[in-house]
């Protein structure tokens, strides 16, 4: 049976959108003051950068735990690149894992990543129809 998720969207005014899932949970969306918003949320296609990079993130700690790795920290540093004309869709994304721990292999992180792109992030797998997306990783030793 398919997994149906839902999520409601009301208008705050302006260009400002609050959308909630079932469990009440909320994000918001503004649209930039260079495009006649106020700035006061990231804009539906900021957020979508952020989904992607917070889809995989979910995947590469689990992955990590999984390989009994060490983590402590994980950032992802996210760039799209949209084309000019509309519908102003990204063809490129790149993603930089920062991961932080102590002892972690080179190798279970770049697996981790990969397989995160390759099998696991849905978002990542929707969004791959559309752009080109590129990982890169830098470890930290704390």
């Amino acid at each position: 049976m398919p997994e149906i998720k839902k999520m409601k969207l009301d208008w705050l005014g302006e260009l400002k959108f609050v959308g909630r899932n079932e469990r009440g949970n909320t994000v918001f969306f503004d649209v930039p003051l260079e495009k006649g918003g106020q700035g006061t949320a990231p804009s539906p296609m900021e957020t979508l950068l952020a989904c992607l990079a917070a889809c995989s993130s979910i995947d590469v700690v689990l992955i990590l735990k999984k390989k009994r790795q060490n983590v402590t920290g994980l950032s992802v540093e996210v760039t799209g690149i949209r084309r000019d004309e509309d519908p102003k869709i990204y063809t490129e994304i790149n993603l930089k894992y920062v991961v932080k721990g102590r002892g972690l292999d080179e190798k279970a992180v770049e697996s981790a990543i990969k397989l995160s792109h390759e099998k696991y992030c849905s978002v990542g797998g929707m969004l791959r129809e559309a752009a080109k997306i590129l990982t890169s990783y830098e470890i930290i030793e704390e």
